[in-house]
């Protein structure tokens, strides 16, 4: 998993094997850095959108992607 790219918002691309997918991360006074997927509606009849939605249920994967969003946010 790895960091392509953050947008003008603060969201950053992070692509996982055959996937692309953003996260969105912005900075809180309060709690830090903050992130959430990016994406929340999924088409089921589209491969793609039903492959991120299955990576998106997994905890870890939400883990390993804030990590590596925060730190290209912070570092881009």
């Amino acid at each position: 998993m790895k960091a392509i790219k953050k947008d003008k918002t603060g969201s950053v691309l992070i692509q996982h094997k055959d996937i692309e997918f953003w996260m969105d991360v912005w900075h809180d006074s309060d709690d830090g850095y903050v992130t959430e997927w990016n994406k929340y509606i999924f088409f089921t009849n589209c491969e793609k959108d039903m492959q991120i939605k299955e990576f998106q249920e997994s905890a870890d994967n939400f883990d390993k992607a804030t990590e590596i969003a925060i730190e290209y946010y912070i570092n881009n």
